[in-house]
């Protein structure tokens, strides 16, 4: 029996708020509020500041990426005091670099550090974790600078809530002695469209990110610190592609180990695998990131796009990933399109769409870094075997790769259950396998056995 329109955005707003509510109950005491968004929109991410002028860059940028242009002090939960009369045993700052767009001109990028409140115990200088979030959304608010200050982030115009979800991959690290940093990415707080997935863009953000935490006063780093990074989701694909670009983007960081989770490597196959499920409308967001970078392509997606379609473009970008759930979740992609196919297959007939996708792959290049991959057997979002498939191409590049496959049985297929449980369940071990890295250990790979 097929499935209303009506009845997919039922069963989705259950789903939603059930998730939200469990990463509530997990991460905030309470849902703070924010105050409205200046210029807020429904149909773009607004390039206004977002509750505070420090998103909006400068007029002119530092020639340097990496170089640092401002910071303020930031609250991070949770900083409430815990059970043994502490807090957060980190001190938390804004951060706002320059990084290169994906279009190759200097950008501005902001993000959070985190300096750990105890001595470092382990050889050498304290190391650094870069964190890669897994997907925000596109608007503004959604700068997980932003709502990690309080776990969930809510605002009401437009209707807007982001959950600070980066929290689980940065406590664990912090527990482990590592200083930590978070990049917002691109266009996420500040100006213009955030390219969602786009590799180049994540990876010099990441890359950058690293640069400016061994730049800024006051911590206990070191130009020479050991540096690892680590991401689920859209963060796993961020932390490889930072593995593939640094040896040629920024060769001076001594990147010593990745922990990619989960990461969307073959964005066909990703594009299919999330088609009818609670993260559906996120192909709204590549879509206004692609035609913002690349604006040549907006009459190729006009050709594909219905109005539906069209609609759906211009509501996802000032959105969170909540909301978009809310609204597109479980519709199929073939709604979107003028000749109902689904979009797996219709870009398929642009030339040029699929040239710019197919530079959105991983695998093409290795890191010099030893990996872990880590991916569910039946994950909902990035097909298991796109996971294998980059760690077998990077394997024969030479990186000792090990491979992590999570058996979970399948729980709520399409409800992204299936694709966040080892986000939740190999959080320490990724810590604990970057945390080896550092110490010099020697890596475990899978390569033999792929």
């Amino acid at each position: 029996m097929r499935t209303s329109p009506t009845g997919r955005l039922g069963r989705a707003r259950l789903v939603v708020v059930g998730l939200i509510a469990g990463l509530g109950t997990a991460l905030v005491p309470a849902l703070a509020p924010t105050a409205p968004t200046a210029g807020a929109q429904v149909g773009g991410s607004s390039n206004a500041a977002v509750g505070t002028a420090f998103y909006t860059p400068p007029a002119e940028l530092p020639a340097e990426p990496g170089a640092v242009i401002r910071t303020e002090p930031m609250p991070f939960f949770p900083s409430v005091p815990d059970l043994a009369g502490g807090a957060l045993p980190a001190e938390a700052q804004r951060i706002m670099y320059r990084s290169t767009g994906a279009a190759g001109g200097p950008i501005a990028v902001t993000g959070t550090y985190l300096q750990p409140k105890t001595p470092w115990a382990g050889p050498g200088p304290r190391p650094l974790a870069v964190v890669t979030p897994g997907t925000q959304g596109q608007g503004d608010q959604c700068a997980p600078s932003r709502s990690m200050t309080v776990g969930l982030a809510a605002q009401t115009d437009p209707p807007s809530l982001a959950a600070g979800y980066s929290v689980i991959d940065a406590l664990p690290l912090i527990n482990e002695g590592f200083a930590v940093v978070v990049t917002d990415y691109a266009g996420l707080g500040t100006p213009g469209h955030h390219p969602y997935i786009n590799r180049d863009s994540q990876g010099r953000a990441a890359l950058d990110a690293a640069r400016a935490a061994l730049r800024l006063p006051g911590t206990d780093l070191a130009p020479d610190s050991k540096t690892v990074v680590t991401g689920y989701s859209q963060g796993g694909g961020a932390a490889a592609a930072m593995g593939e670009l640094q040896p040629t983007y920024a060769p001076e960081i001594d990147l010593v180990g990745i922990a990619a989770g989960a990461p969307p490597s073959a964005m066909i196959d990703t594009l299919a695998r999330v088609d009818g499920g609670l993260l559906t409308g996120a192909v709204g967001y590549a879509i206004n990131g692609i035609e913002e970078i690349h604006p040549h392509t907006r009459p190729a997606f006009d050709r594909l796009l219905n109005d539906e379609g069209r609609r759906m473009v211009q509501v996802t970008a000032g959105q969170c990933v909540a909301e978009t759930a809310l609204t597109y979740g479980l519709w199929r992609t073939s709604a979107f399109t003028r000749d109902g196919r689904p979009l797996s297959e219709a870009v398929q007939s642009e030339p040029e769409i699929m040239r710019i996708l197919d530079g959105y792959d991983l695998g093409t290049v290795a890191p010099q870094a030893p990996a872990m991959v880590i991916i569910g057997r039946n994950d909902d979002v990035v097909p298991h075997h796109t996971a294998v498939d980059l760690a077998r191409q990077w394997c024969t590049q030479g990186t000792p790769v090990e491979l992590r496959t999570t058996e979970v049985p399948a729980v709520a297929p399409g409800l992204v259950v299936d694709h966040a449980i080892p986000m939740i369940t190999e959080a320490l071990t990724g810590a604990r396998y970057l945390k080896d890295r550092v110490l010099g250990l020697p890596a475990p790979s899978s390569c033999g056995t792929l």
